[in-house]
């Protein structure tokens, strides 16, 4: 039993949890024992309570992530914000809300023309550059460039800012630098409704593009030059499906991490799309468990049999 909005109601907390890949499983009592999904140790002291879906990582050393709710918990592992893993929740679990009532509590912001785009000075106190995106994952100086990419000083994160197909600004990621937590700016707009690096997919209307899950998958794509874009999450939702569908795109390589989930997503997302568009999928390398854990050679082979490498890039607006 959860409660979300002060609705109490039961979720299948097993069966949310088992969609995803954990480190050192063990599934006793009632309780999930496991390394915590939040940063990288050996030995699990990470608990969830199968009941209420209640965890505690008793290794953090972080206040605000020692402990916590199971929302907090799958809105980490479905990689969206808080208020999307609620409205997930409500919407599946909860059967006396009725629909027009989800629709009007959660989607009143998503009426065209009354979005709350965040405004560019947001991102003026994270014009710093931390080395961990190039000696962690590749990504040179001209990609973080193009993708805006900063660093919180006061967070100790990266940020990566999302923008929508004419390139609005619309939510910021934080993603820690020194574990695997991450977060998104409280008044940014849900990220379940747009894509990221759709803007630039836009700008130079490129017809092939690779379906990525991470953002950082999208920039090693468009670094290694090929044109992607990213869910941002474990699932695709209705208006991401619509926008490719709007978009130039009339061939989408799907390119999903090299898991349990990653193949259910790449499965969702050939079955809600095949006829619209031309579907592909790639299979990533055993030793990878993304696109950014392929070598630039493999990567290269496998991306080229798809499409040739983009020359050169667009000034980004």
């Amino acid at each position: 039993m959860i409660t979300v909005h002060g609705f109490m109601f039961d979720v299948d907390v097993v069966s949310e949890l088992q969609f995803y890949d954990w480190v050192q499983p063990r599934w006793v009592h009632n309780r999930l024992l496991a390394c915590s999904p939040f940063r990288p140790e050996r030995h699990p002291s990470f608990a969830v309570r199968l009941d209420t879906g209640v965890w505690i990582d008793s290794g953090s050393d972080d206040e605000t992530w020692r402990k916590g709710s199971f929302v907090k918990l799958l809105s980490y592992l479905r990689n969206e914000t808080i208020p999307e893993t609620e409205e997930y929740l409500l919407s599946k679990y909860f059967q006396y809300l009725n629909s027009d009532s989800l629709e009007l509590s959660f989607s009143l912001a998503l009426v065209p023309g009354q979005r709350n785009y965040l405004s560019p000075d947001v991102l003026k106190p994270f014009m710093y550059r931390h080395p961990y995106l190039l000696k962690e994952r590749g990504i040179e100086e001209d990609s973080q460039r193009m993708f805006r990419i900063g660093y919180s000083k006061s967070s100790k994160a990266i940020t990566l800012p999302w923008f929508n197909k004419t390139g609005r600004l619309v939510n910021v990621k934080f993603r820690s630098v020194t574990d695997k937590r991450f977060w998104y700016h409280r008044k940014g707009l849900p990220v379940r409704d747009y894509l990221y690096g759709l803007q630039l997919v836009h700008q130079r209307k490129e017809q092939i593009a690779f379906l990525v899950e991470s953002e950082i998958d999208a920039i090693t794509l468009w670094q290694a030059g090929y044109a992607a874009v990213a869910l941002g999450g474990a699932n695709m939702s209705s208006r991401q499906r619509e926008l490719l569908i709007h978009s130039p795109v009339e061939e989408l390589v799907i390119a999903t991490d090299n898991d349990q989930a990653g193949a259910r997503i790449a499965e969702s997302v050939a079955n809600e799309l095949n006829g619209l568009m031309f579907i592909k999928k790639i299979n990533l390398p055993s030793y990878a468990k993304d696109v950014n854990d392929v070598s630039s050679d493999d990567l290269h082979n496998i991306c080229s049999r798809y499409t040739d490498p983009i020359q050169s890039f667009l000034p980004f607006h």
